[in-house]
């Protein structure tokens, strides 16, 4: 048997709230007050979904910070690459600082593919 999704679960608990509530009179009769049951389960249910609030913003936080942890990376790569230009514009292309600055670029970049394939 297939275990039920959290939307099921939170639908069961909503009408078993309802149905409580629309047959209070049959189960006291019976000997079964499900007023309090009726509040616990509404509270329960209430605690869920707060709970459920506070990880779907946890969600969008998380991935909102992935996007800027990206981005600035982006951008302080690109802002060390352009510096890299600007040296060689100013000692040439063939410098030695300046080879040895375009190599560790392509150092870093091979490195990273391998640990990206990994």
């Amino acid at each position: 048997m297939a275990k039920m999704t959290e939307s099921g679960k939170r639908d069961f608990v909503s009408q078993m709230i309802t149905i409580l509530q629309q047959n209070t009179t049959l189960l006291t009769d019976s000997g079964f007050d499900p007023t309090a049951k009726i509040t616990q389960l509404q509270s329960e249910l209430a605690a869920a979904d707060e709970a459920e609030g506070r990880q779907t913003d946890a969600k969008a936080a998380a991935k909102a910070a992935t996007q800027e942890a990206i981005q600035t990376l982006k951008t302080a790569y690109d802002d060390g690459s352009a510096s890299v230009e600007i040296i060689a514009g100013f000692l040439g292309k063939d410098h030695p600082l300046v080879q040895e600055l375009r190599k560790l670029r392509k150092v870093k970049s091979k490195a990273e593919t391998v640990s990206d394939e990994a």
